[in-house]
C-alpha cells in the first residue's frame, strides 16, 4: 500500500523537487470550524475574492474531501476534480478553474469516494505540488470539512496560520473550543484566528468573540487574534442559491463590508515565525 500511495504521488512529489521560489512566499491559510452550518464555506469564497480585491492572487482548495461545494458557491461548473489528479487522469494545472475576480480554486469533488479515503502521503503530496508550480499564488486558501480529522490536522499543520469560524450559537463555540484544543495539542506553532459569523448584532458578535478569546487564554493559555465578526445577513443565502459570492453581488451589504474587513485585517496583522518552513513540516516524516 505504501509503494502504492507513493507510486501515485510521485508527479507530485516531481513538481514539489522543480520549485522555483521560496515556499515562505507563498501563505498557507486554513479556514476550518468545529462543527458544519456555521458559513465556513460561503465566508471561504467570499474572503478570497476579498483578498483578491486587495490586489493579492488567491488559490482556493477546498479540502472537504468528497463533499465538496465551492465550485457551486461560484457557479462554476468543473470538469475536473482533485479524484482526477490522484488517479492520474490529470495534471495539477488542469484541475485548476477560474472563478470571480480572479480567484482560481480547485474542487475537491462531491461524491468521489477515494477523495473520503484520501491518505497523508497523498494529501502531502497534493500541498507540495501546489507549492512546487511555478507561479501558484501569493494565497492559498484550504476551505477544510467540518470538525475534526486526520486530514484536516495534518492540513492546519502544514498552514501560515489557521482560520477559524464559529457563531455565537452555544454548540457552535463547544465546537470550535473543541477543536482549538486539539490544534494546541497537535499543532502548538500554527497561528490561530477567529472569525464570529452570522451575529445578530454587533455586540452578541463582539461578547460571543470576547468570551471565546478569554475561556481558550484562560484554559488554554492560547491566544487566538479576533479578526472580526460577519453579521447575519439574508443575502448572504440568496447569493448562495443565486451561485453569485455576495461581496459582488451586494458589495455594499453589511455583511460584505465586514469581510472586506477581515480581509484587511488578515493581510494587516503580523506574520509570526514558524519554526521551521513548511516544505520541510510537509515532508519530513515523508521523504525522511
Amino acid at each position: 500500500m505504501r509503494k502504492e500511495l507513493q507510486d501515485q504521488a510521485q508527479p507530485l512529489r516531481d513538481l514539489m523537487n522543480r520549485q522555483e521560489r521560496p515556499p515562505g512566499q507563498v501563505e498557507v491559510i486554513a479556514v476550518a470550524s468545529g462543527k458544519g452550518g456555521v458559513g465556513k464555506s460561503s465566508l471561504s469564497v467570499n474572503l478570497a475574492i476579498a483578498l483578491s480585491t486587495l490586489g493579492r492572487r488567491v488559490l482556493v482548495v477546498d479540502a472537504d474531501f468528497g463533499l465538496a461545494n465551492v465550485d457551486v458557491m461560484l457557479g462554476v461548473s468543473t470538469r475536473y476534480n482533485l479524484g482526477h489528479l490522484l488517479r492520474g487522469e490529470r495534471k495539477l494545472t488542469e484541475i485548476i478553474q477560474e472563478g470571480h475576480a480572479g480567484v482560481r480554486f480547485i474542487s475537491g469533488g462531491s461524491g468521489v469516494y477515494e477523495l473520503t479515503r484520501m491518505g497523508e502521503e497523498q494529501l502531502q503530496a497534493v500541498v507540495g505540488g501546489l507549492l512546487g508550480m511555478r507561479d501558484p499564488a501569493d494565497i492559498i486558501l484550504f476551505d477544510l470539512g467540518a470538525g475534526i480529522n486526520e486530514n484536516i490536522l495534518q492540513l492546519i499543520g502544514a498552514a501560515s496560520e489557521l482560520v477559524v469560524v464559529a457563531t455565537p450559537e452555544p454548540t457552535a463555540i463547544l465546537d470550535a473550543y473543541a477543536l482549538v484544543k486539539t490544534v494546541c495539542e497537535r499543532c502548538p506553532s500554527t497561528p490561530m484566528r477567529l472569525v464570529m459569523n452570522k451575529g445578530e448584532s454587533r455586540k452578541e458578535a463582539q461578547n460571543a468573540m470576547d468570551s471565546f478569546q478569554l475561556i481558550v487564554k484562560r484554559y488554554l493559555n492560547r491566544d487566538i487574534c479576533a479578526l472580526g465578526h460577519v453579521l447575519f445577513d439574508s443575502e448572504m443565502t440568496r447569493a448562495i442559491k443565486r451561485q453569485v459570492p455576495l461581496v459582488i453581488s451586494h458589495p455594499n451589504s453589511a455583511a460584505a463590508r465586514d469581510i472586506r474587513a477581515i480581509a484587511q485585517s488578515l493581510l494587516d496583522l503580523p506574520k509570526e515565525p514558524r519554526p521551521a518552513n513548511l516544505l520541510s513540516r510537509l515532508f519530513s516524516k515523508w521523504l525522511g
